[in-house]
């Protein structure tokens, strides 16, 4: 039988992975800030990444059992939004509240960056684009 897990960040710093089946906590892993937005899950790399209001992104193996923290990366501002995975390339992209959106690679490492004219609260979406929008 399948197990479901429910993942879900908190005002107290931590990544909760619940059992939905059996009603319990599997493991929290913490992640430096309060959690506003979703985790986004890479099946491909088996990763769940997190972003928190202290500036953290943090990669999480979902490997069992360790759930370890394979890197972090400090973006220097505060992330609320969700964060989003560009699944041709691999990369996550974190919008800031200093207007600044960065993408990472699944290493950690910062790929591009963008400046916009004002904070950002929302989440990023990422599509495939069309010739006429590059």
């Amino acid at each position: 039988m399948l197990c479901m897990i429910v993942r879900c960040g908190s005002y107290d710093h931590h990544l909760y992975a619940l059992n939905y089946k059996d009603c319990c906590c599997a493991y929290k892993v913490s992640c430096g800030g309060s959690i506003y937005g979703s985790p986004a899950v890479d099946m491909a790399h088996d990763r769940i990444y997190v972003a928190c209001t202290s500036g953290l992104v943090t990669a999480i193996s979902l490997e069992v059992p360790s759930f370890r923290i394979v890197w972090q990366y400090e973006a220097g501002a505060a992330i609320f939004s969700s964060l989003a995975i560009d699944h041709q390339s691999g990369n996550v992209v974190c919008c800031l509240v200093n207007g600044l959106v960065i993408a990472l690679n699944s290493h950690g490492t910062v790929v591009w960056k963008a400046t916009v004219g004002g904070p950002i609260f929302a989440g990023a979406c990422v599509s495939s684009a069309l010739p006429s929008q590059c």
